[in-house]
């Protein structure tokens, strides 16, 4: 709440400030939307770039995010055997504990377990170079908290609770009932024997972001209104658990339609591919995920329009995809093993890190002199993002 009130409080002295120009409609608005998954926080993701062009003045985003994870401690064996390997590729990946000595087996393995509520605050400075090219500079933070009412209102665990035994899911459908309400702690120990632990009020200071965005003009169709640019990624991890670099390139695209002289609709899509981890700091960073290459897809629909006090409404619908963490081919042979007493649902911390991961973001902007964007996020696949999300972005024109 503190952080809502210092960005509300700096928001409107910008607005009220006589030599701050109206923020123009620069392609799609929109915020950060990657989700606060217990992973993707530690290591740099791409958020694609729907902007049609270099914005004239220096411009400053701050957003705070508030995302719910939830997954019961499951510790996952990898053979070492490739007869073992291929007995356990011909069984179904929850029947595979069962026959297995966990005191014999020799096999590599890794354990998570993943509760509380994630709240994330990002900042972020766009600077001209250019007509044509522009720098963004980053940075993002985030702490672990137990989420409870009235700080994470849609995000607590009462309220997602009570959202499945009313309208969708039934009760306590994936056990969170059965460890208790308003926990705070995510433990990891990684394929190396690398360990973390977050408690309640766990801070992570976890990155800098740097992004140089070309807008061609060659590529540019005025006429058409659809507009192209490319970015090049350079992200520095900085928590304790992870020290590098990474490195990636996106590419977005921007169609304008017009409707009326005041109405639009706009369509956007974006490819990523990073690099993760191409420069480690320290050789005992923890490894999350096998993959050292992580793509993303990103697609968006906008409907904007603006009212008679010459104020700008953006209503938008967001679908993010990223390729998986871990390697597919291994979960042919994985084994997870359950915590005695959970039941629905057990399998998901550790299998969802073989599947591709997507989510939905609902985001409402308005903007005159600053543009305050507000959103929800759904992870409608259950793959260890948050089961919501919320998240409140405020950006002016320095």
């Amino acid at each position: 709440m503190l952080l809502i009130t210092l960005s509300t409080s700096v928001g409107l002295k910008a607005q009220n400030a006589g030599d701050i120009s109206i923020i123009k409609k620069n392609g799609i608005y929109k915020h950060s939307v990657l989700s606060t998954h217990p992973f993707g926080i530690f290591f740099s993701r791409l958020n694609q770039n729907f902007r049609t062009h270099v914005s004239e003045s220096p411009e400053l985003s701050i957003s705070f995010e508030s995302g719910n994870v939830w997954g019961p401690n499951i510790k996952t064996y990898i053979p070492d055997e490739q007869s073992i390997r291929d007995e356990m590729s011909e069984i179904e990946w929850y029947f595979r504990q069962i026959g297995i000595d966990e005191d014999t087996i020799s096999a590599k393995t890794f354990e998570i377990k993943t509760d509380g509520v994630i709240k994330g605050l990002r900042a972020n400075i766009s600077l001209k170079v250019n007509n044509t090219q522009e720098i963004h500079i980053g940075i993002r933070t985030y702490m672990l908290t137990k989420g409870k009412f009235p700080f994470s209102p849609l995000t607590s665990d009462e309220f997602i609770e009570k959202f499945h035994e009313k309208v969708a899911g039934g009760d306590d459908p994936f056990d969170r009932q059965l460890f208790g309400l308003n926990q705070a702690e995510i433990n990891y120990t990684d394929r190396n024997g690398r360990q973390m632990s977050l408690k309640n009020g766990s801070t992570m200071a976890t990155g800098i972001e740097t992004a140089y965005y070309w807008y061609p003009e060659s590529l540019i169709n005025n006429k058409r209104n659809f507009h192209i640019n490319f970015g090049g990624h350079l992200g520095t991890n900085l928590s304790k658990y992870n020290s590098s670099i990474d490195i990636g390139l996106s590419s977005s695209a921007v169609r304008q339609i017009s409707l009326f002289n005041t109405n639009d609709f706009a369509i956007g899509a974006g490819l990523g591919i990073l690099r993760k981890n191409i420069i480690d700091f320290k050789s005992d960073n923890l490894e999350f995920g096998t993959n050292d290459f992580i793509g993303n897809l990103e697609s968006v629909l906008e409907y904007h329009f603006v009212s008679k006090g010459k104020t700008t409404h953006a209503f938008s619908a967001n679908f993010y995809l990223q390729t998986s963490l871990n390697t597919k081919k291994e979960f042919e042979y994985i084994i997870p093993v359950r915590e005695a007493v959970s039941y629905n649902a057990w399998g998901h911390g550790t299998t969802n890190l073989y599947k591709n991961n997507d989510y939905w973001t609902f985001m409402y902007t308005f903007s005159r002199k600053v543009a305050t964007s507000f959103y929800l996020q759904q992870d409608f696949t259950v793959n260890n993002n948050p089961d919501i999300q919320t998240g409140v972005s405020m950006r002016f024109r320095l």
